[in-house]
């Protein structure tokens, strides 16, 4: 039995951020360690390593189901699985196989109820034609494209290559502009993007973003946009969203309902594994995430007039 009971759970919560956090997306990272610091550590944090049992963690569960949706208690049970994952492997405690899978989370939980659309292409289009610029082409971008908010409020002009190849160089969060270790490919060049295309270089023109705040030349502010634009344009359209990644997760489904491979679905949405079988990945190229991007863009070409008017 390992000698870690003067370990602590807050110990080893930091070992996997350093050890695994330079593999995982910045953007899941930051989700993840928000979630571990907000939820888990308060509860588990300074109780020692080896008297954590699995009860442990479905009583986290429990406790924080009055307080917090879902989708919340989803991701407390993630980052404990993660961690403590990490520490089996890393001989800091010997657990019975199997002792975290199938954790289910309580019936009744409180907090705000997270709202995930699946949009159907009128849909997306209706709520595009209701929204001002630039939020309108980001809609549009996020409906085609299949990327993170964070990531297209990132874009400059000059990410759009000549030969419409967009390079994802950087991401914004909370107004902090953080450039990416690896850039991301996606490739815009198939003839149903024409439209797509055309209005990024418009909005991007003069400019140092893309998707702009008009009043002044700063990436959008998305949780602005989402309140003051996106929510009442749903609305109009007589559709109940959650927030701008209702688009991504419609985007991510229509792939999988269209038989896209995993392998390609994951290049495509920028996710960085996606496991085949045992210790065995593969990764997209860019032909096959064009064929992918290309078959979601068919219903959604049809040209959006678009609204004048600014976001901040």
């Amino acid at each position: 039995m390992p000698k870690s009971g003067w370990v602590t759970f807050a110990d080893v919560a930091k070992q996997w951020e350093q050890s695994e956090g330079p593999g995982i997306d910045k953007t899941s990272r930051k989700h993840y360690v928000d979630a571990l610091r907000a939820y888990v550590l308060p509860s588990l944090g300074t109780r020692p390593l080896e008297s954590i049992q699995r009860q442990d963690v479905t009583g986290l569960l429990r406790d924080q189901a009055p307080k917090y949706s879902k989708s919340s208690l989803k991701s407390m049970r993630l980052v404990c699985q993660m961690v403590l994952r990490y520490a089996e492997r890393n001989s800091l405690i010997v657990r019975p196989a199997g002792w975290l899978d199938g954790i289910r989370l309580p019936r009744e939980c409180g907090g705000r109820k997270i709202v995930r659309t699946q949009l159907e292409a009128g849909q997306t289009l209706a709520i595009i034609s209701h929204l001002v610029e630039p939020c309108s082409t980001l809609a549009l971008f996020l409906a085609m494209a299949g990327k993170r908010g964070e990531e297209a409020v990132g874009i400059q002009p000059a990410d759009l290559d000549s030969n419409n190849i967009l390079h994802i160089r950087r991401v914004v969060y909370d107004g902090r502009v953080e450039e990416l270790e690896r850039e991301e490919l996606v490739p815009l060049d198939a003839p149903e993007h024409a439209e797509l295309i055309r209005r990024m270089r418009a909005l991007g023109e003069g400019h140092k973003w893309v998707f702009h705040n008009l009043r002044k030349d700063t990436p959008l502010n998305l949780g602005n946009a989402r309140k003051r634009y996106l929510h009442p344009a749903a609305k109009k359209s007589g559709v109940r969203v959650g927030g701008w990644h209702d688009f991504r997760h419609t985007l991510q489904s229509n792939l999988r309902r269209g038989g896209v491979d995993p392998v390609v679905r994951a290049g495509v949405m920028g996710h960085r594994k996606v496991e085949l079988g045992p210790e065995v990945y593969d990764k997209a190229n860019l032909d096959e995430k064009r064929a992918a991007l290309a078959l979601i863009a068919k219903d959604l070409q049809a040209t959006v007039q678009a609204n004048q008017g600014g976001s901040d």
